[in-house]
């Protein structure tokens, strides 16, 4: 047995023995002494429980010196074995051990078993069967059961070796018997063998008899006749020279010899040699060299050896004594055998084997180095097997090693031999247990180094590694577009060289290599989330493009969280809404992808920003969540933010122009439900601006001008013929689109804080809550000529520019506020505008533009063509002075007020009269249109009547009469003369502006013909006036006409003339029925415009007949102006004619002065001035 327990036998009834005691060989002078064994053995107790374990202690501990161990009775000479022995103890913690290693590989076999499929119904699982007995069920209990039998089996064994153990003093005694017997038996043949031994080598020891005889004849005589004489002579020592011309022989026969005798038997690679001193030396490039020589001229006979070197690095410059001498025979033989083939063969294998033993040396050495624990070396015959990066994943992962050995260079099957062809040393690369096939690592064998061939074995490894990274992450869009850099760099010889270098974000780029020793990866620089990333990149099974990629997308995360969180840019760590309701906006969403939700301060709570970062491209979204759902907040709307492809710049300006272009889009959303309320067609377009990054394409909205605009509105009508296109009755000013563009976000003014009701403690700073938005629109004018006379700045947040023919507006608003209202307040008072200065671009003979702004317009305006010269009537001598230079008027045009307009007028205005039709005129519906067109028509008018009734001041208060001006439209003026007498005798005049032969004429009638009787005293006073005529008026039979520049106001003084001699007239008499009459008419003339009506029912029809009575002045001036070079045409004579009335109210109860305070003109300067 080759193991025995031995027990300790206290307990089992056996006496103790110790059998460690000094023992003799035989008894035999005390030689052989067997060494106590020094170290305490530990055996096993024999006991019930076998847990202790007692330490058999060593002699010198347990007996005295004197007194040497014995072992019970047998005697000294038999020797206690106690090799092999195992404590019993050890034996069971083994066992134990195993069984439970082998418990927890059976669990993990049983766990990696499929689970049973359990039966459905209803698409329900049914759970009640308790004995399973599916196939996967019984494979897992047959299993276990083996696993127990096998246990039991081992445990049975145990348990017999236990209870055999208490009787193991016993036969500890029988095994010390059994091997003294063997020893003996030993002993006895080993004496009979050397006995005979030494009988048969004293059979060579026996000598031959003396030859006595001839020994006493050389003894005695010196000479012995009959010894044989061989006559040798010496030859005399060489001199130099016969050296030399020994060793030119020597060449000259060697150069015959390997020229002509054995020239076809040199081998292939023996043919570069050269001779000298006596010898050949043949070199084999990268081999060796072998020096050999002739001892015959005869060409049979064979070289001999002289000398060998080795012709690599790293080798012994000098061979050995032993070596040397065992090479000299060895290749002698071989050339008396086997010639010049033979040697080359025998040397040439000789290097190849040194040199695998030189990479084995060498490979041993590394391993013990600086690739230690990274290398395993294991040496085969001729031939070597290195596997490296052994640490770098578990032990059942795939394998790389490389296989350096001798081949045997034989041509492939089926080619011809030759003689080129040798044996050599070759390199196998296997990559992930496959052998690369091509692979072409160089094997330098003249200059051996192992690790520069594992450095490029490696080197290509790792060009494989990096290559299929790059390749894969190519493919991903961010790379493909260029959108970010990806490089590689390899190289062929050194693996640490070779790098790939990975774009991050825009400052930070990663370096992945790979350690050429350990085989694992290393990124730099070491960022904070690079050494986590780098031990997700080494773990075994991990893909490292993906692993490359979740790395990326978390660093450029949380560079995005850092920076943006010092710059007002808050990160929202839980997301506000369910994974599920974001498939809608992540529809190509990956499991590498990183997601950040961002909210900016001053926002409203339901706006987000959601940034999602992949390699397939950085995407960017503004969510909007609705109200508050039982089941969590759901997304209301979301908007892609179409930023520009690249890496951008996480920098302040990046920040400050995300919350620019991001504010743009809530506010465009704003304004697009705006727009949708109010049913205005309108479209959505990026347009780059010059003022912000070309990455960030700002949203511009387009909206129709015609329908943003209530007037402009008015004036489509559907043509409903050609696809529902809309035309204009008249040509607009300005293109069909108004472009409104969010150009930057400020801090909110404390005015504006004030109306929120908000307050700011300190200054403003770039983190402020509290923003508004600023944006611009713009308007294109079709015709730039219209617009001369308007400045650049129209105001201080409108501009022109006369080279484009475009208005800028700046529009300011709260953050989350439309500023459609805003646009089309502005929009109007463009319009507004410009139908002002396209009025006087039509009445350009009498009014001149001195400032124009959106809050203020000031103008100066004169008679239509200067005064006539002094003419002489039929009646008499000059009536009219002429004037010298004409004065202008000056006009102020009040537009702070979108819905009112206030006109003021000089202290001395003749229009001051009718200041307050002018005010209805410019507030009513193309008022400011008309009005430069009324202000030169009616001037001389209104003078004409100033003068008139200055002139009859003097006799009002004689008492002699009253002259009274009743202004009704500013078209329409009744003059009353009352002539003091009993009764009172009054004349109505109607001074009307008509047309006449498509001109203006102011006509002036009497418009009491049914009150007065034919042919009264006013009549025949003014009919010289009706049948007279003069340079700008003309009588009419019944009515007289002047023109509108001089001719009224000299017709005015002609009538006034005519009036006043009927002061100078006697009364005379009348009948009383025609008297009462035409008192009664006098107390009460009738209203202006039908009999019967109220003054409101009189407004109303002036207002109504405005409209088409302003639409045909346009378009009659228009023709006018191309047909004829004169003045304007009389809108007023059109218009009575037609019987409408100009858009003026009547004057209630006209009065003779105006004693309403009119309003002034500002005073000093006339620049255009803020006032909101």
């Amino acid at each position: 047995m080759a193991a025995v327990m031995k027990m300790e036998p206290v307990q089992n009834g056996v006496r103790s023995t110790n059998h460690d005691r000094n023992l003799k060989l035989n008894g035999v002078d005390g030689g052989g002494m067997v060494k106590p064994d020094p170290d305490g053995k530990y055996f096993a107790d024999g006991a019930a429980n076998m847990d202790a374990v007692q330490q058999i202690q060593t002699p010198a501990q347990s007996l005295p010196a004197d007194n040497p161990s014995r072992m019970n009775d047998l005697p000294d000479e038999i020797q206690h074995i106690t090799e092999n022995f195992l404590s019993i103890s050890q034996l069971l913690s083994r066992l134990a051990q195993k069984s439970h290693n082998e418990l927890q590989e059976k669990i993990i076999e049983l766990a990696k078993k499929p689970l049973p499929i359990a039966p459905t119904l209803n698409g329900h699982t049914d759970h009640s069967n308790i004995d399973d007995a599916s196939v996967e069920n019984l494979d897992k209990k047959v299993l276990l059961l083996r696993f127990a039998q096998e246990q039991h089996a081992k445990w049975v064994k145990a348990l017999v070796i236990t209870e055999w153990s208490k009787k193991a003093g016993l036969v500890s005694k029988l095994i010390d018997l059994k091997g003294h017997l063997q020893q003996q038996m030993m002993t006895y043949d080993l004496a009979l063998d050397s006995m005979m031994t030494c009988k048969r080598n004293l059979a060579y020891a026996r000598l031959p008899s003396p030859d006595l005889k001839t020994a006493l004849q050389v003894l005695t005589t010196g000479n012995a006749p009959w010894l044989p004489d061989f006559g040798y002579i010496e030859p005399p020592p060489l001199t130099a020279k016969d050296q030399l011309k020994w060793l030119d022989d020597i060449n000259t026969l060697l150069s015959l010899r390997l020229t002509i005798g054995d020239h076809e038997k040199i081998p292939y690679h023996f043919r570069s040699y050269k001779i000298s001193s006596g010898r050949v030396t043949f070199t084999v490039e990268g081999e060796f060299e072998v020096d050999l020589t002739i001892a015959d001229e005869d060409v049979e006979k064979q070289f001999w050896f002289i000398d060998f070197r080795y012709l690599f690095a790293p080798s012994p410059a000098e061979l050995s004594e032993t070596f040397r001498l065992h090479l000299e025979v060895k290749v002698n033989d071989i050339l008396a055998s086997e010639g010049l083939a033979g040697c080359y063969k025998y040397l040439h294998e000789l290097v190849l084997t040194h040199k695998v033993s030189e990479l084995r040396r060498q490979a041993l050495q590394l391993g013990r180095s600086r690739w230690v624990d990274t290398l395993k070396i294991e040496p085969l015959n001729r031939s070597l097997a290195i596997q490296y990066w052994t640490s770098r994943y578990p032990p059942n992962a795939p394998k790389n090693w490389i296989i350096i050995g001798v081949h045997s260079g034989a041509p492939p099957p089926g080619a011809q031999p030759h003689p080129k062809f040798k044996s050599y040393v070759s390199l196998r690369w296997f990559r992930n247990n496959l052998e690369i096939k091509g692979a072409n690592v160089p094997l330098n064998l003249v200059s051996i180094s192992t690790e520069t061939v594992l450095k490029a074995v490696i080197a290509r490894h790792v060009e494989q590694i990096l290559t299929a990274i790059h390749a894969k992450l190519l493919e991903k869009p961010r790379f493909a577009k260029r959108e970010a850099s990806l490089g590689l760099h390899i190289s062929k010889m050194e693996p640490t060289e070779s790098r790939l270098t990975m774009q991050f974000t825009h400052l930070d780029t990663v370096t992945v290599r790979i350690d050429p020793i350990t085989g694992l990866y290393a990124l730099e620089p070491r960022l904070r989330l690079i050494p986590a990333g780098e031990n997700s990149l080494n773990m075994f099974g991990k893909d490292p493009v993906v692993e490359l990629e979740r790395l990326r997308n978390i660093h450029a995360l949380e560079e995005l969280m850092r920076r943006g969180k010092s710059l007002g840019w808050q990160p929202i760590v839980r997301s506000p809404v369910k994974m599920e309701d974001l498939r809608s906006i992540l529809t190509n969403r990956e499991a590498t992808d990183a997601l950040g939700w961002f909210k900016r301060q001053g926002w409203n709570p339901q706006f987000f920003l959601l940034v999602s970062l992949s390699l397939s491209g950085d995407r960017w979204w503004l969510v909007e969540l609705g109200a508050n759902h039982p089941t969590g907040a759901r997304i209301r709307s979301h908007v892609p933010l179409p930023f520009t492809p690249g890496q951008p710049n996480l920098g302040d300006p990046f920040f400050s122009d995300l919350t620019v272009f991001v504010t743009a889009i809530i506010t465009q959303l704003t304004d697009v439900r705006e727009l949708r309320s109010r049913r205005i067609r309108h479209m959505t377009r990026h347009i780059p601006s010059p003022n912000m990054p070309p990455r960030l394409k700002l949203p511009t909205i387009l909206i129709r001008l015609s329908e943003i605009l209530p007037s402009a509105r008015a004036q489509l009508v559907d043509a409903g013929v050609e696809g529902g296109r809309t035309e204009r009755r008249g040509r607009p000013w300005a293109a069909e689109s108004v472009r409104l563009l969010v150009t930057g976000v400020q801090p909110a003014s404390s005015d504006e804080l004030a109306s929120r009701g908000m307050f700011r403690a300190g200054a403003s700073t770039r983190n402020d809550p509290y923003i508004c938005v600023t944006a611009s629109a713009s308007v294109v004018v079709l015709d730039k000529s219209k617009f001369r006379l308007l400045s650049s700045k129209v105001d201080h947040d409108v501009s022109f520019s006369h080279r484009t023919g475009e208005f800028s507006l700046r529009i300011r608003a709260g953050f989350g506020e439309s500023m459609i209202s805003s646009l089309a307040s502005r929009l109007q008072a463009i319009e507004r505008l410009v139908e002002f200065l396209d009025s006087i671009g039509r009445n350009r003979q009498g009014v001149e533009c001195e400032s124009i702004t959106l809050r203020k317009v000031v103008f100066t305006y004169a008679d239509p063509s200067p005064p006539t010269p002094p003419v002489h009537s039929e009646a008499g001598a000059s009536l009219v002075k002429p004037e010298a230079p004409v004065r202008r008027w000056k006009v102020w045009l009040d537009l702070r007020k979108p819905k009112s307009v206030k006109v003021a007028l000089e202290p001395d205005n003749p229009h001051m009269r009718v200041l307050d039709m002018l005010q209805t005129l410019v507030n009513g519906e193309k008022g400011l249109e008309s009005l430069p067109f009324w202000l030169p028509m009616t001037l001389s008018a209104v003078r004409g009547m100033e003068a008139v009734d200055e002139s009859w001041q003097q006799l009002q208060i004689s008492r002699r009469g009253m002259l009274e001006i009743f202004n009704k439209t500013l078209d329409w003026t009744t003059l009353r003369y009352t002539l003091s007498s009993s009764p009172a005798r009054r004349l109505n005049l109607d001074v009307r502006l008509r047309q006449r032969r498509g001109e203006a004429w102011w006509h002036i009638c009497r418009s009491d013909r049914r009150a007065a009787p034919e042919g009264d005293e006013f009549d025949k006073a003014l009919k010289k006036v009706w049948e007279g005529k003069g340079v700008n008026w003309k009588g009419l039979s019944r009515a007289a006409a002047g023109r509108p520049a001089a001719g009224i106001e000299e017709l005015l003084q002609v009538v006034d003339k005519a009036v006043r001699t009927v002061l100078e007239q006697p009364l005379p008499a009348a009948p009383a029925q025609h008297l009462q009459h035409q008192q009664s008419m006098a107390h009460h003339p009738p209203p202006a415009g039908s009999l019967g009506q109220t003054p409101q029912q009189i407004k109303a029809q002036q207002m109504q007949a405005q409209q088409a009575k302003a639409q045909q002045i346009q378009a009659q001036l228009q023709a006018q102006a191309k047909a004829k070079a004169q003045g304007m045409v009389g809108q007023g004579l059109a218009n009575h004619a037609n019987g409408s009335r100009p858009p003026h109210v009547q004057r209630p109860g006209g009065q003779v002065r105006q004693t309403r305070p009119a309003p002034q003109a500002p005073k000093g300067n006339n620049d255009v001035v803020d006032l909101t």
